[in-house]
């Protein structure tokens, strides 16, 4: 399934990413590099982890309201 595929699978949400000290200092480097690389290492592994997350429990709790 591409990206776009799963934007059509699930409705749009507002997602909140939260980063602890450790990925705010990651985030802080990466800017401060420029490192286009290692910015995108960091988008896959932490923001879009989370909002993967959240999208995958969303879609639990649809699937789980469709079996009361």
């Amino acid at each position: 399934m591409t990206v776009e595929e799963g934007e059509r699978a699930l409705p749009t949400s507002k997602v909140s990413v939260v980063l602890d000290e450790e990925q705010q200092t990651w985030l802080r480097m990466v800017l401060a590099d420029r490192d286009g690389e290692e910015a995108l290492r960091f988008l896959r592994q932490v923001v879009w982890a989370q909002v993967e997350a959240v999208r995958r429990k969303g879609l639990r709790g649809h699937l789980e309201a469709g079996q009361r």
